[in-house]
C-alpha cells in the first residue's frame, strides 16, 4: 500500500512538471521595437545632411511614469491602458525619443551639431531644446496620439525662451504594433518639423 502511494505521487508530481513545461514552451518569443528617424527612412538625405551648421543641445526629455518602461503601452478604453508584456521597447524610450529628435533636427537644420545632453561642456550651444511628453498613446488599428511640450532657448537662463505645445495625431494603417510604432515615429516627424520650423524663424530675426 505505501509502495501505491508513492508511485502515485510520483505519477502526479511527474504529470504537474509535464505541464509547466509544456506551458513554457508556449510562451510567445518577445519582439522588440524602435522608433525610427528621417534619416532612416531616406538615406540619401542622411548621407548629404553632415555640413557644419548651428549648434543645438536637446537638454531634457521627459516622459510620463506611466511610459516608462520596457512594455510597449497602449489604450484599450477612456481609463484603462494595457501593457504588452511580450511587445517591448528595445531600450530606453526617453533615449529613443532623444536620439531620434537629434537625428530628425540634425537633417531639417542641415547641421552636424545636434546633440543629446549629455555632450562635452567646451562645446557652445546655440539653441537649448527642451521636451515633457505630456502623453503618447496608440490604440492598434486605430490612431496614435503625441502631446508635447517643447521650449526653444539661446542659453540656461534666456528670457525670451520660447514655450509651445504641439497636438499631433497620426493614423495606423493596420492592427499590429509595429504598424503603431510606425505611427508613433511620424508624429515625432511632425514634432521635429515644429521645433526646427521655430528655430529657423528666431535665426532670422536675429539676423535683422
Amino acid at each position: 500500500m505505501k509502495n501505491f502511494y508513492v508511485n502515485r505521487l510520483t505519477i502526479v508530481s511527474l504529470s504537474f512538471l509535464l505541464i509547466v513545461i509544456s506551458g513554457c514552451g508556449s510562451t510567445p518569443p518577445s519582439k522588440f521595437y524602435t522608433l525610427h528617424s528621417l534619416g532612416d527612412l531616406d538615406t540619401k538625405q542622411q548621407s548629404t545632411s553632415a555640413v557644419p551648421g548651428i549648434s543645438v543641445g536637446i537638454r531634457q526629455i521627459e516622459i510620463p511614469d506611466n511610459l516608462d518602461r520596457p512594455q510597449i503601452v497602449t489604450r484599450s478604453s477612456l481609463n484603462e491602458l494595457k501593457i504588452a508584456e511580450f511587445d517591448r521597447w528595445a531600450g530606453s524610450l526617453r533615449e529613443n525619443i532623444a536620439s531620434v529628435l537629434a537625428e530628425n533636427l540634425s537633417l531639417l537644420l542641415e547641421s552636424d551639431r545636434v546633440l543629446s545632453y549629455p555632450w562635452d561642456s567646451a562645446v557652445k550651444i546655440d539653441y537649448w531644446i527642451t521636451v515633457n511628453v505630456l502623453g503618447l498613446e496608440g490604440i492598434p488599428g486605430d490612431h496614435v496620439s503625441l502631446k508635447a511640450q517643447w521650449t526653444i532657448s539661446n542659453s540656461k537662463e534666456d528670457k525670451e525662451t520660447v514655450i509651445r505645445i504641439s497636438d499631433l495625431r497620426e493614423k495606423i494603417s493596420e492592427n499590429s504594433y509595429e504598424a503603431m510604432v510606425a505611427a508613433m515615429s511620424r508624429t515625432f516627424e511632425s514634432l521635429s518639423r515644429e521645433i526646427a520650423s521655430e528655430i529657423n524663424k528666431r535665426k532670422d530675426q536675429q539676423r535683422r
